[in-house]
Parts: structure tokens; sequence; C-alpha cells
């Protein structure tokens, strides 16, 4: 008996092993939703199989819509798995399932016809893997869909109370207050300032972690006017610290200001709570078609094993693990920063040379 007659004749056992399979993830789901698309799906690999059809193309939202019926299928079934908490894994699993058991039944009741099948095998399990590139592709589009809805409920959240706290600061700020009393809205508001920039840092975070890139502005950009421009607002915040900012070259580009002002206070910040000492050493030149920035502080150096993990927040030691008033995510998103542009951020270490961040920037 050839595999495609099989799979026709003996659905209902490969529909069981599959239902079986499944349960095993989900537990006590019901019984339709964990054969949910099966039959149709198998009695489509067979169709395919008699027909001998070409590779279909992979997954996409439009496709689906329109009725290709190998798309429709699988995507009507990952959504379904999606919603029972199935993650990418179960469901490729799911597919490879199908394949052992279509095969492994096949075997057991017709060994000779198993024995000569080795090209009907080959071709099912091309198909089997043509309908996994599609679950993979729709999966990856639905988590997308998922994590940029994700990122804006959290951005709206995190954003309302604080907005409601400068808000109510700002009408304080009109009422006449005596020096006590400005004293304390003076509190508040640096403490908003840090919820700001705390909120801003993990929707960064949460957006890298997550896959999403950073999103970015470009425009026409001096990197040393920019420079000198966070240098004021850092050593404002920072009264006793000494930026030395050396330049040399053409230092234009195209960049996103905004982003560049925020890698380069974290890696400044980062330089004057790790370094010792009152000074730090910050470096603009002109390399071709790159930029170059380097920001040096003395101190303690960073120990060596530690250096390939200083830009994930979560894995890096517990003495550079966090900004004194912050969450630690700073090199995380300097790092996320310099990605985005197309550059590169690399850090050297010692106790005689000190500690210097080098970051690369393509003109683009």
């Amino acid at each position: 008996m050839l595999l495609v007659e099989f799979i026709k004749n003996h659905k209902d056992n490969i529909l069981r092993q599959w239902e079986t399979f499944a349960e095993q993830i989900a537990g006590s789901l019901p019984r339709w939703i964990l054969r949910d698309h099966a039959a149709a799906i198998i009695e489509l690999i067979a169709q395919q199989m008699a027909n001998s059809s070409p590779p279909t193309r992979q997954l996409s939202s439009t496709a689906a819509a329109v009725g290709d019926p190998i798309e429709y299928l699988v995507a009507a079934h990952v959504k379904l798995r999606i919603d029972s908490g199935f993650d990418l894994a179960q469901i490729v699993s799911e597919y490879c399932t199908l394949r052992a058991c279509a095969i492994g039944l096949w075997r057991e009741h017709d060994e000779g016809g198993f024995n000569a099948g080795a090209a009907e095998i080959s071709r099912f399990a091309e198909l089997v893997d043509e309908h996994i590139t599609a679950a993979v592709s729709f999966y990856k589009e639905q988590e997308s869909n998922y994590r940029d809805r994700f990122l804006g409920i959290l951005g709206h959240d995190l954003r309302n109370p604080i907005n409601a706290i400068v808000l109510a600061a700002a009408r304080l700020a009109e009422q006449g207050l005596d020096e006590q009393q400005l004293k304390t809205l003076a509190v508040m508001q640096n403490s908003t300032r840090r919820l700001i920039g705390m909120a801003n840092d993990v929707l960064d975070f949460a957006r890298g972690r997550l896959g999403s890139p950073m999103p970015i502005t470009m425009g026409t950009a001096n990197l040393g006017l920019i420079a000198r421009e966070v240098i004021d607002e850092v050593q404002a915040a920072n009264p006793g610290y000494l930026i030395d900012f050396q330049t040399d070259g053409d230092l234009s580009g195209h960049w996103d200001i905004d982003r560049l002002k925020q890698a380069l206070a974290n890696l400044l910040i980062n330089a004057i709570q790790h370094g010792s000492g009152d000074h730090v050493t910050l470096t603009a030149k002109s390399d071709n078609t790159f930029v170059v920035l380097e920001v040096h502080n003395r101190g303690p150096a960073i120990p060596a094993e530690l250096l390939p993990t200083m830009f994930d927040p979560l894995v890096r030691g517990s003495s550079h693990n966090r900004d004194e008033n912050g969450l630690g995510l700073g090199l995380f998103i300097v790092d996320q920063i310099i990605s985005a542009h197309k550059g590169t951020i690399a850090v050297t270490s010692s106790e005689d040379s000190g500690t210097t961040f080098v970051v690369r920037l393509p003109r683009q």
C-alpha cells in the first residue's frame, strides 16, 4: 500500500495519536480543540502527495486571508494553538509527531510497502516541513503583533500616572508656596524626572529583549555639538566632575540626535559612577566613513570575565549591574542605540589604563 493511500485509510488512527500528543502538552482541553484542523491538514497533505504539487510559499496574513488552502489551515491551527497556550516549539513538535505517527503506523501495517516507499517518505517529510515553515512564519508574525501591542499598553500605563504627577507639580508651583514647600516640590519634580527616565529605559529594554528594533529618526547632525550639549547637562547634574572634551576632524553625519544624546549621557554617567577621581575624558574624531567616540575614566578595572556581558544587565556582575540612581539598563540601551545606527561599541579595562568605551558610528 502506498503511503498516501495508508494516510487516507487510517486517518482516524493518526488523528488519535495527534490528539494524545496534544493532550500531553495542553492538559484537559476539549477534544475539538486538541484536534482542531488536524483532519483537514492530514487530508491536504495526502492530496498534495497524490497531486505531486510544488512547494508552497511562505505564510503571510494576506495570503491566508485570500484563501490559499495550506496557509489558511496553518494560520487557523497556529492561531488556536497560541490561544490555548502552546509555544512555538510545541507547535512544531505536533507536526513532527504527525510525521512520525503516519510513517510508524504505515510500517506496522505494511512493512513491505514501507520498505519500498523511500520516495514517498521523502515527499511526505518534505510536505510536513513546508507546513512547519508556514506555521513558524505565522507564529512569528503573531508574536510581533502581540509584542507591539504589549509595548504600546506598557508605555501608556507607565506614562499616564507619571504625567499626572508632572501636571499636578506644575500647578502647585503656581500657588505661591513658601520655601519649605518649594523644596518639597523640587524633590517631587526631580523624582518624577527620574521616573520618566526609568520608564523610558524599561520600554527600551523590553523592546530590545522582545526583539523589536529601537525606533530612530534620522537627520543631519554634528556629534561635536551633540556632545557639548550633553556634557553641559551631565556636569550640571554632577558638580565637581570635569569632562575633558577633545575633538579631531569632521564630526558631521546622519543620525538620531535625541538617541545619541541618550547614549552619550549614559556613557558619561557610567564613567562618573564607576570611575575614581573627578575627571572623565571624552574624545570624538573622524575616521574615514566613521566617527569614533571614546569615553575614558580611571578607576578599578572591570574584571575580564565581565567584559563580554557588560551590555547585558541580566548577566553582568553585581559591581556593575546597577546605575546608582536607576535600573542598571544604561549600557544595554547604549548598545541598542548604537546597533540601531549600524555602529559598534566595545570596552577595554585595566588597572594601568583605566576603562574606555569606544563607539564607531557610520556617517550613514
